[in-house]
């Protein structure tokens, strides 16, 4: 399986040959995603060895496309017939097929099978005869399509839909009612579909077998059966990325290693509007990255995204403001629009406007945040411990208060100002080397603000490493992707 960035290698190298009858050269494919010559290396090699491509030594264009190794396959119960229709009874076949790894969700889980009958889901793009994958869960979101168990007796595929004193099943053709279960009625959820197989060859074998299935040569050894239901993978979250790690490639690639709800926080600040030179590195996929941050990104956890805007012949781009729409857009709440304010240092705008002297610091969560320590260090005018008093009312009569109490400090603002330069920003002379440091501190306050120990805290544009340091410093494990190799 394909990494979003190989498969877009992987395409952009078909339609080359297919344009110009030859391959692209490895500095071309660099400099088409605008990414370093060693790693578009990296990512021919990858997609060689996955079977993808061939090179023919000495041939700068010696890239010749390929059809790509057969998928691994693991066992999942096929338990019988559904309705997508009017409820029938489940049949209970006791048969395993074999489905490509890639078509189930990771990490762990249980899954099975079943055989639809009817057309009430056509409208779905789920036909009679076709296979549909379930995994089993007893709870689901509005709009989800579901396997429910009615009266303890029958099973029906429909779309779910929790409202006010019942629940509704929803067909996907007009030609059927939707199904009402009103309190008292014998329901329940058994799963949720996550593909349909249709018109595919399938290996299928009687339950019974399942033993000799293990040693199967096109099945992988991890795959472990259970009853009726296959733990799909033995894999961990952590198994399949590296924690405590800076990867040398795009962020893009760094996520597709990573499982679904997997980040607690993210903190960064994107290379915009091209204001600096990151040794080869722009920020042309800003769209997907923010699409693969809220796939990774656990619900309550937090992205911090520390951004600005240039000015260009007297106008803002206004870069910071799409940003933050486009993060709502995509699912992301709003959470708070910070400042990060830096004392004005040399010739900071133009002569017309007012010395430009913050960066925005948008507050991202995924759902409520899950962990909120705010940082409680500005001091208040003085100190005060909880009393009793009176109030006058309107007509006269007094009524009993306890007045809470205040401490020596309060919460902060959301205007965080910090000190810049050579043994401000950090103390490591290398990282202040980097083009655009932003400071330890602010990084610091952001993981003890919205993380707690123990959390993944992620940087998609690591830089000198400022995040992961004080990840470390503060008993969370990080992840960090790095286009630059100098950094890393």
């Amino acid at each position: 399986m394909l990494t979003a960035r190989q498969k877009q290698l992987n395409d952009f190298i078909r339609k080359v040959i297919n344009k110009k009858g030859v391959a692209p050269s490895e500095r071309e494919v660099a400099r088409h995603f605008r990414i370093s010559a060693s790693t578009a290396h990296e990512h021919l090699e990858t997609l060689r060895e996955k079977g993808y491509v061939q090179k023919e030594r000495g041939r700068a264009r010696g890239l010749k496309v390929t059809e790509p190794n057969a998928e691994k396959l693991v066992l999942v119960p096929l338990l019988g017939r559904i309705a997508a229709g009017r409820p029938i009874e489940a049949i209970g076949d006791k048969k395993m097929i074999a489905v490509p790894q890639n078509r189930l969700p990771f990490p762990g889980g249980k899954c099975y099978a079943l055989q639809v009958a009817g057309d009430s889901m056509i409208d779905a793009d789920i036909k009679d005869n076709d296979t549909v994958l379930i995994k089993e869960q007893k709870t689901a979101e509005n709009g989800e399509t579901i396997v429910a168990l009615l009266d303890n007796n029958e099973v029906t595929l429909k779309k779910f839909y929790k409202e006010r004193g019942h629940i509704r099943l929803e067909p996907a053709n007009k030609n059927y009612e939707p199904i009402i279960v009103r309190r008292g009625r014998d329901f329940e959820i058994q799963g949720v579909v996550i593909d349909t197989m249709r018109g595919e060859k399938e290996v299928v074998m009687q339950l019974q077998e399942h033993k000799k299935a293990e040693t199967y040569k096109e099945l992988p050894l991890d795959t472990i059966i259970c009853g009726d239901a296959v733990r799909i993978m033995s894999k961990t979250p952590e198994d399949s990325v590296d924690l405590n790690h800076v990867y040398n490639e795009n962020c893009l690639d760094t996520m597709a290693k990573m499982p679904d709800n997997f980040i607690d926080m993210t903190v960064t600040s994107p290379p915009y509007d091209d204001m600096r030179n990151y040794s080869g590195s722009t920020f042309c996929e800003f769209e997907s990255i923010v699409k693969e941050l809220y796939r990774v990104t656990k619900k309550g956890g937090v992205v911090v995204w520390v951004v600005g805007d240039q000015t260009i012949m007297g106008n803002e781009t206004g870069t910071s403001f799409r940003h933050a729409l486009y993060f709502k857009q995509v699912g992301f709440n709003l959470f708070d629009t910070m400042i990060y304010l830096k004392p004005p240092r040399g010739a900071v705008g133009n002569n017309n406007t007012y010395w430009q002297t913050f960066e925005y610091m948008f507050v991202f969560s995924k759902g409520k945040p899950k962990t909120i320590n705010l940082i409680k260090d500005r001091e208040n005018k003085d100190e005060r411990k909880g009393d009793t008093g009176t109030k006058r009312m309107y007509d006269g009569t007094l009524l009993k208060l306890n007045r809470a109490g205040y401490s020596k400090y309060g919460r902060r603002t959301n205007v965080w100002k910090y000190l810049i330069g050579k043994g401000h920003s950090a103390s490591d002379k290398i990282a202040y080397e980097h083009p655009a440091i932003f400071p330890e501190k602010l990084a610091q306050d952001h993981i003890l603000s919205w993380s707690k120990n123990g959390d993944i805290v992620f940087d998609p544009f690591m830089g000198s490493g400022t995040t992961a340091k004080m990840a470390i410093l503060n008993k969370r494990k990080y992840i960090g992707s790095e286009l630059s190799r100098e950094y890393c």
